[in-house]
């Protein structure tokens, strides 16, 4: 019977070197694997992410460009999708921006008509002329109750302007200067008589500053007029609001404003206008001021619409006159154009018509005229025709009949062309015989 082989020691070497570093080895090989990794990152990754973000910023930087390239990309490619995503968004907006527009211009609008045909708006006018203050500055004066016209964030321990607004139409002070300057009130009243007080309301001409404090931030805003009470409890409202917000920005503020601009909005929703409420009484003068401007629109306008058909009643007479041209008529009372020595004299055609001599201007230049009423005119008068002789003008030709002399008729043939006749009928006329 033989012997059993016993193990060689190269064997249980290689045996116990598995039973110990297998799992290493198995730990190893997954490592190599990328498909193990995504599932092991992929599940811590999103809490990593959070963490990291609480923890500083450099999460957002890292991101941030590759956001911006992915966003551009996409606009390029799909233009028609951004459409789609921000239509839904901006569409109600804009329409409620549009309604508050035409509302805001419509309220102008019937205050500025109500202020300036009214016997008050008259004696604002009149206010204004005697103070040499603006008409809107006097009209302001005696319709506002109260408008926020600037409101500005400010860190309480150093004292610079985080934020700062302003309503439309207003002279803008410098916001760093009145943040300065409310910085050193509220030092100065601590120093002298409680270490804990602040500054509530401060007084300065037209114009009331409005504070509210906190720890770490102060809001105030600039009032004209007489502030109400609830805008305190607004402004108490809107800083809470800021600290819940931006606490973090708030602590570690180093003087980059751009991480407040989320807080514009906020500070925009305090600037409000609130004007007295006047009674309605009948506009009287409005209707006086309105039926004289009508009837006087309507006096122009006749007096108007007579002048210009009068002057197109003229234009006409001196078009129908033989001799006369007009050439150019380019404004009322202007006319420029030919006239033959014969014509009618133009002012002599006014006869009737609404028109002064004084108020033409004409400029006629000299001509002959070749119609043929100005022809046999001009005919009779230079050839001192005789009164036995008849003269008619039949389709450019010019017909002679009765009695003459030789002498006129070789008058008549030489001198023709130059009066302005080409061809002669003599076929009619009788000539006396020649005396010897």
């Amino acid at each position: 019977m033989a012997r059993p082989t016993p193990p060689s020691p190269q064997g249980d070497l290689e045996a116990l070197r598995r039973l110990l570093l297998e799992p290493e080895q198995q730990a190893l090989e997954e490592l190599q694997n990328p498909r193990l990794w995504e599932e092991q990152v992929a599940k811590v990754l999103p809490e990593a992410l959070v963490r990291r973000a609480h923890a500083d910023k450099s999460v957002q930087y890292a991101l941030n460009p590759i956001l911006e390239e992915t966003f551009v990309r996409l606009v390029r490619r799909n233009p028609k999708l951004l459409v789609e995503i921000l239509f839904p968004v901006l569409l109600p907006a804009i329409r409620r921006a549009v309604a508050s527009l035409f509302a805001s211009l419509t309220q102008s609008l019937n205050q500025t008509l109500d202020q300036v045909f009214s016997i008050q708006g008259l004696r604002w006018r009149l206010e204004a002329l005697s103070t040499g203050k603006n008409f809107a500055e006097v009209v302001l004066s005696h319709t506002l109750l109260y408008r926020v016209e600037q409101v500005l964030l400010i860190q309480r321990d150093s004292g610079l302007l985080l934020a700062h607004r302003v309503a439309k139409g207003v002279n803008v002070q410098d916001g760093a200067l009145v943040s300065g300057m409310l910085t050193a009130i509220g030092d100065f009243v601590r120093d002298s008589f409680d270490p804990q007080a602040g500054l509530n309301t401060v007084n300065f001409g037209e114009r009331v500053l409005v504070v509210e404090q906190s720890a770490q931030a102060v809001l105030a805003a600039v009032v004209r007029g007489t502030p109400p009470p609830e805008l305190q409890g607004r402004l108490q409202d809107t800083l809470s609001e800021i600290h819940t917000r931006f606490a973090e920005e708030l602590r570690r503020y180093s003087g980059d404003n751009q991480v407040f601009a989320d807080v514009h909005p906020m500070l925009e929703a305090l600037l409000e206008t609130q004007y007295k409420r006047t009674e309605r009484h009948r506009p009287y003068a409005a209707w006086l001021a309105s039926a004289l401007l009508l009837a006087g629109l309507v006096w122009w306008g006749w007096n108007n619409f007579q002048a210009q058909q009068a002057w197109q009643n003229y234009l006409e007479r001196l078009s129908q006159t033989p001799g006369l041209v007009v050439t150019e008529a380019p404004r009322r009372y202007e006319v420029r154009g030919l006239r033959d020595p014969l014509a009618a004299d133009p002012q002599t055609l006014l006869k009737g018509l609404p028109l002064r001599p004084e108020q033409l201007r004409a400029t006629w230049q000299p001509y002959q005229s070749l119609e043929p009423e100005m022809v046999l005119r001009r005919v009779r008068e230079r050839l001192d025709t005789p009164s036995t002789v008849r003269l008619a003008w039949r389709d450019g030709v010019l017909v002679v009949s009765g009695r003459s002399t030789w002498a006129w008729l070789s008058r008549l043939r030489n001198l023709a062309p130059l009066l302005g006749v080409e061809q002669l009928d003599t076929s009619q006329l009788v000539l006396e015989p020649l005396r010897r």
